[in-house]
């Protein structure tokens, strides 16, 4: 029953790649799951994708291409409570059905781990497909070194 209290609230600090602007409105305003694969894909279904390396979330960054922002990029360090995962490591994994076991009153978990590390030597992704998991710690805006 997810209803119920379970012995700890899975509760990470992970990181979430956007851009300046998109940062700002999510700190403001919350993370909207309605927006979810608007910018990227959701190989994992249309949740709130996070990760608990920072290298992997700069994949997820970009840059604001004017205003005060232009040329930084931006991520969130976020608390995310996972809960009760659905452990994924598949290449291919179906969506909607991974959405479909987080949500709704036939839900059996709270997020799904995509073990990109096992299947394609990446790294491992987090998602949620509740915003009430998720809590906006810190902001960081950075500028990316540039290559020699």
């Amino acid at each position: 029953d997810l209803g119920a209290n379970v012995e700890g609230a899975n509760e990470f600090f992970m990181f979430h790649g956007s851009k300046p602007s998109s940062v700002t409105n999510i700190v403001s305003n919350d993370f909207m799951v309605k927006l979810a694969g608007t910018r990227r894909g959701t190989l994992y279904g249309p949740g709130i994708y996070f990760a608990e390396s920072s290298s992997k979330a700069d994949e997820y960054a970009d840059d604001d291409k004017s205003g005060i922002y232009r040329g930084l990029y931006a991520m969130l360090l976020c608390r995310v409570t996972l809960g009760k995962s659905l452990y994924v490591d598949e290449a291919f994994p179906d969506g909607k059905k991974l959405q479909d076991a987080c949500v709704g009153s036939n839900a059996t978990h709270h997020s799904v781990l995509g073990d990109r590390e096992k299947t394609r030597g990446t790294y491992r992704e987090f998602i949620i497909f509740d915003n009430n998991q998720v809590y906006p710690e810190y902001v960081i805006i950075y500028r990316r070194a540039e290559q020699e």
